[in-house]
């Protein structure tokens, strides 16, 4: 057996690599699961992805966020140009604030999704939508920092802190499933069928062998799913005309609002992914656009939940009042946008019309992060000891690196 080479992607270190052998004999009962398994171990390993991908790479994304906010935010206070610190600059300002917000938000759903995991979950989903969007913005995250470290992150050498994260960036998009796969094909195309409440039921009756009682089943479940469809797009007409106002949610004055936007969006989503499967059927999965921007509202909608969870479980600080509005205003405004492009891209015309009265009837409400909120996250990750209760732990790398800041574990309550 010839073992030991490994791969060299990108000149990154890789725990894997080619195995050869010649006349390699391995016994039966060294099969993993014995022979039973023989010949499943592709599906073995499909098994196990749900699970590893949703730790994986997402913690690679988020490492890459804390860390690039954390160097880029310290930097920025230190670096002049014109006699002026980079972070009094609005255009670097921009490029923090999405720094320091992505770290936050991409952390939350991070640890939402473990959590799920340790309780014996397997997010196939959530670890699809994990691996897509934390690696995409870990990477844009890599490319923000290098853009405000100028000529210092493009020299190689000791002094250079960033220029491997930003050679190493393609690998986290690629493996365990390419991204531009994962968003065209796989979010919603497993998610409309699993997350829905009827259609995954349906789905088994009718490949059920008891002809007579799967239909009766059948034609119960159908009426069932009328009354859901008819049911979300009243509520997404409601919500839209502002009466979602009078609904009860629960959080404190800053995260109300965000509950009911976030509970406004969930019903028009679920009313465009009904119509979407009803009027294109099994066309839909190769509709990859269509499926892809479905897929973000999906996604947008996950990512903000994530962040109010992990907002109310800290008992609602003041502190992560900014992170929190910029993680939300930034969630649902690729949210409404995705929502946007699906109508004026939607195969029945008419019906894209008619849909876009409930949807939109006084227009989008969230195109992102404001400047003066950008301003506020920006000033957050420039300050030491504003980023240390929710920047706890950050990957050992800041230490063996001499020439970047080391953070020792602090006394604060832990937020991360």
């Amino acid at each position: 057996m010839d073992i030991g080479r490994r791969h060299l992607p990108l000149g990154a270190a890789f725990m894997n690599g080619p195995n050869s052998g010649k006349d390699v004999f391995i016994p039966l009962d060294f099969l993993i699961g014995g022979q039973e398994m023989l010949g499943k171990g592709w599906m073995m390993l499909m098994n196990c992805l749900s699970v590893g991908r949703s730790i994986s790479l997402p913690a690679v994304g988020t490492g890459a966020a804390k860390f690039t906010s954390l160097v880029t935010g310290q930097y920025a206070q230190v670096r002049e140009q014109f006699n002026v610190p980079l972070a009094a600059f609005e255009g670097i300002q921009e490029a923090l604030a999405r720094l320091g917000g992505n770290a936050w938000l991409m952390d939350s759903a991070r640890m939402l999704t473990a959590n799920a995991v340790d309780l014996g979950e397997k997010p196939s989903v959530l670890s699809a939508i994990l691996k897509y969007h934390l690696t995409e913005r870990g990477r844009e995250c890599i490319s923000h920092a290098m853009d405000v470290h100028g000529g210092k992150g493009i020299i190689m050498g000791p002094n250079n802190y960033l220029g491997r994260s930003w050679q190493g960036a393609p690998i986290f998009i690629t493996v365990e499933g390419a991204n531009i796969l994962s968003r065209n094909l796989m979010i919603f195309g497993q998610g409309a069928i699993r997350c829905h409440p009827f259609v995954l039921k349906e789905m088994a009756l009718a490949g059920r062998e008891d002809h007579d009682q799967a239909l009766q089943e059948f034609d119960a479940l159908l009426l069932k799913h009328i009354g859901f469809a008819v049911s979300n797009a009243a509520s997404t007409l409601v919500l839209n005309l502002g009466l979602g106002h009078f609904e009860h949610v629960p959080g404190d004055k800053v995260s109300q609002g965000y509950f009911r936007a976030l509970n406004r969006q969930a019903a028009a989503f679920a009313l465009l992914a009904d119509f979407s499967m009803m009027l294109l059927g099994g066309e839909l999965k190769r509709r990859e656009r269509l499926s892809a921007r479905l897929g973000d509202v999906l996604s947008h909608l996950y990512l903000a939940s994530a962040a109010l969870k992990r907002y109310h479980d800290l008992d609602s600080p003041e502190y992560l009042r900014p992170l929190l509005a910029w993680a939300m205003e930034e969630s649902l405004g690729h949210s409404e946008r995705a929502l946007d492009e699906l109508l004026s891209n939607f195969p029945n015309r008419v019906f894209g019309c008619l849909l876009r009265v409930l949807v939109f009837p006084f227009g989008r409400r969230h195109t992102g992060p404001s400047d003066q909120l950008d301003a506020e996250v920006a000033a957050i990750i420039g300050r030491a000891r504003a980023i240390r209760p929710w920047k706890r732990c950050l990957p050992a790398a800041t230490a063996r690196n001499p020439r970047t800041t080391r953070w020792a574990p602090c006394n604060m309550p832990a937020t991360c």
